[in-house]
């Protein structure tokens, strides 16, 4: 299994600095957040592209109904000349970011078109060659004569973000890998059988198996309260408003509790607050339990045991989302997680 992290930092030194530590670590890949009123998530592997050598990097996700494929392909390209071959690129739905341009109302709501604006994406993305001309014509994305001469090999790889069946499918038909978003335990095994039922759907030209990637928080702090606090701040966007993804972890009195208080969870979130003034700490603690990786450094035995999980159940990568100083927890995972891998294997 391979470790991948999702960073944010507070500018593109700090992006170059992280990379190049997970990289000295031993580490697969980083990935940007593609965030509303964040850095562009391109631009921000700029330095660390060119002062790294083995290290992949890209952007998660990046949605055709909010920038054209056409673009798309530019900015990667460009992400990949640079980086020598090694960018990566998660393409969804959207997210919060489609909210904000007022391309989907809120989280719970999808885009009408979305497994066809994706699916005509990565086929146009696939389909990109620097020597021979590309017209695409899908239903929703066009593209007439698409020459980039100057794009350099091996070409980037390519993910679907994904958690329900359709696009599930999808990505095993069409990607590189897949990138699965907060999948506890309880739905693993599941999403796994889905992936490899579409598997023999996989179209030719793939140099390797279908990458199974699933993106999970990383709250683990010296202080075991300030962790779980620090999770409880970013639980709205582990999927709470998603009853199902809920219900193995509280009662049903407790996911009707959390229905009730959708807004004023939303705002606790926006506002950096900790929501166990909107909900009771003993439910979101649940939650946290069992939809993140959380707990003190000093006992790190049910976090690998968690990770390990996953493993056995078919996730080939897994990509822990850091926040609050991503330096040590790099390193915990290098000094704590990697070996206890490596002796389960």
């Amino acid at each position: 299994m391979r470790i991948h992290f999702i960073l944010e930092p507070d500018s593109p030194e700090r992006f170059r600095d992280l990379g190049r530590l997970a990289e000295q670590l031993g580490f697969d890949a980083v990935w940007a957040p593609n965030i509303l009123s964040a850095r562009d998530p391109f631009l921000a592997f700029s330095l660390l592209a060119r002062e790294s050598r083995t290290i992949r990097m890209g952007p998660v996700a990046i949605s055709p109904f909010e920038l054209h494929p056409l673009k798309i392909a530019n900015a990667l390209l460009t992400l990949n000349e640079l980086s020598g071959g090694r960018a990566n690129l998660v393409i969804g739905g959207g997210g919060g970011t489609m909210i904000g341009m007022g391309l989907k109302p809120d989280r719970r709501a999808t885009h009408p078109r979305m497994v066809q604006g994706v699916r005509e994406c990565v086929e146009f993305l696939r389909a990109v060659s620097p020597t021979a001309p590309l017209n695409y014509n899908g239903e929703l994305f066009q593209v007439q004569h698409y020459l980039p001469d100057w794009a350099t090999a091996p070409a980037p790889r390519l993910y679907v973000a994904a958690n329900r069946p359709r696009m599930l499918r999808l990505a095993a038909e069409l990607a590189d890998g897949v990138m699965l978003s907060d999948i506890s335990l309880h739905y693993i095994a599941q999403t796994v059988a889905t992936l490899r039922e579409a598997t023999p759907t996989r179209r030719s030209g793939f140099s390797r198996d279908l990458s199974i990637n699933n993106l999970l928080a990383w709250h683990v702090k010296p202080d075991r309260a300030a962790a779980y606090a620090e999770a409880r701040r970013k639980l709205w966007v582990r999927g709470i408003w998603e009853r199902a993804r809920i219900a193995p972890f509280v009662d049903a009195a407790a996911c009707d509790l959390i229905g009730k208080n959708l807004p004023g969870l939303a705002l606790a979130y926006q506002r950096g607050e900790d929501p166990a003034g909107v909900v009771p700490r003993k439910i979101l603690d649940a939650l946290v339990d069992g939809l993140t990786l959380t707990g003190a450094s000093s006992d790190l035995t049910p976090v690998v045991d968690e990770i390990l999980a996953f493993r056995r159940a078919g996730v080939t990568e897994i990509g822990l989302r850091l926040y609050g100083d991503p330096d040590a927890a790099i390193r915990l995972v290098s000094d704590a997680v990697l070996p206890a891998l490596k002796s389960a294997a």
